[in-house]
């Protein structure tokens, strides 16, 4: 053991002896501080050569400290180089020796860490296991809340048997097992009370929707039922009302509703069939009076219209007949002043001219007579007799000269 611990006592370095190197180079330091102290007159020729040379000095000292600490460091980087070497190759044969224990420490290690970490993983996953089963014992009302009652009572007779709690080893979970099933018990027979009450409530309101129904059915069939027989007597009502409203129509709508009323059939009037039969027979009696006072009435008024268009011809006639006449009164009195006009003016042209004026006047008057004999004798066939006709009759005969 002695000996090892020679091996393993570190090797101590002596830097005193280095420092001494630098003792002379120190020393003249001191006197370089105190001419860098002085200020150094840089922009006159003395002054800038005296800091020319103060710089050289201080290359001179640093460049003698680097000198010699080379000169002390080269054989001990060469002994140091030496030494690294050497405990590389201990460190190396150590190892070598020290690997194959610490390989076995460390499997060891390893193998009881798996195996610590593998029964952790076990028994977690046991605890699991049954924390999971215990949720599930729990949990289990919780889908049963709105279920029917049969649904509730089958789990209830699941929890309530034996061979549930023991369908698995439940380890040092069989107490807890027991109370989360007395527990799921006890919610589910609540549950089982509510989906009773629920259900008990459901049916009467099914039972009340159907009376509710039923009374609608029937109130609606009532109605129906109403209407129906309503419909048929309205019907009645306006074929015993069709005479009425008949009245002051034309032939031809009074024959058009009797039609219709023709092709009503009794048989569509279901129970009131003989009241229909009834109202049909009379209101068709009704209107075949009205359809014969109509026609009566239509063929009185036709005749009123033909004695009043014959009326108003011979009076066009009479007014034709005065208008002829006055117009060839005025042409007579036109031909007269143009003829007496025209004499004037021609006066003085001859008397021979006067002559043939008064011939070709007297000829136009006779042709004038004649159209107004021709169109007397003509207006005369469609004036009927009366104070009209006699004048017509008399003038047509002074114009000709035959006795009246």
């Amino acid at each position: 053991m002695e000996e090892q611990n020679e091996v393993l006592d570190p090797v101590q370095a002596e830097p005193a002896t280095a420092l001494a190197l630098y003792d002379p180079i120190e020393s003249g330091l001191a006197e370089l501080r105190t001419a860098g102290a002085e200020a150094f007159d840089v922009k006159s020729t003395a002054g800038n050569k005296a800091a020319r040379e103060f710089i050289q000095h201080c290359v001179a000292i640093r460049t003698a400290t680097e000198e010699a600490y080379t000169n002390w460091n080269r054989p001990i980087m060469a002994v140091q180089k030496q030494a690294r070497e050497k405990r590389d190759e201990i460190l190396g044969a150590v190892k070598a020796i020290e690997a194959p224990v610490k390989d076995q420490i460390d499997a060891e290690q390893k193998r009881k860490d798996e195996e610590r970490t593998a029964k952790m993983k076990a028994e977690a996953d046991r605890i699991k296991v049954h924390q999971a089963c215990l949720n599930a014992i729990a949990t289990l009302p919780r889908d049963y809340i709105s279920s029917p009652a049969a649904d509730v009572e089958a789990a209830i007779r699941d929890l309530e048997s034996p061979e549930y709690l023991d369908s698995r080893n439940w380890e040092e979970y069989a107490e807890q097992a027991a109370a989360a099933i007395d527990a799921a018990l006890t919610t589910l027979r609540a549950h089982l009370e509510n989906a009773k009450a629920r259900e008990e409530l459901a049916a009467m309101r099914a039972q009340q929707q159907a009376e509710a129904d039923a009374r609608r059915a029937e109130q609606e069939a009532a109605e129906a039922e109403r209407r129906r027989v309503d419909g048929i007597k309205e019907r009645i009502r306006a074929i015993e009302q069709a005479p009425s409203t008949c009245i002051g129509l034309a032939a031809r709508q009074i024959q058009a509703r009797i039609d219709s009323l023709a092709r009503e059939a009794a048989d569509d009037f279901a129970e009131f069939q003989a009241e229909a039969a009834a109202a049909i027979d009379a209101a068709l009696t009704n209107l075949q009076t009205l359809l014969a006072a109509a026609k009566d009435a239509e063929e009185l008024k036709q005749l009123r219209d033909d004695a009043a268009a014959r009326k108003r011809q011979e009076e066009e006639a009479k007014e034709a007949a005065a208008r002829a006449e006055r117009e060839a009164e005025e042409r007579r009195q036109a031909d007269a002043r143009a003829a007496e006009e025209q004499r004037k003016r021609d006066e003085a042209e001859a008397i021979r001219r006067e002559q043939e004026a008064a011939k070709a006047a007297a000829e136009r008057v006779r042709a004038q007579a004649g159209t107004l004999l021709a169109l007397l004798t003509e207006a005369r066939a469609h004036v009927p007799a009366g104070d009209l006709a006699d004048r017509i009759d008399a003038a047509i005969a002074q114009a000709t000269g035959s006795a009246a």
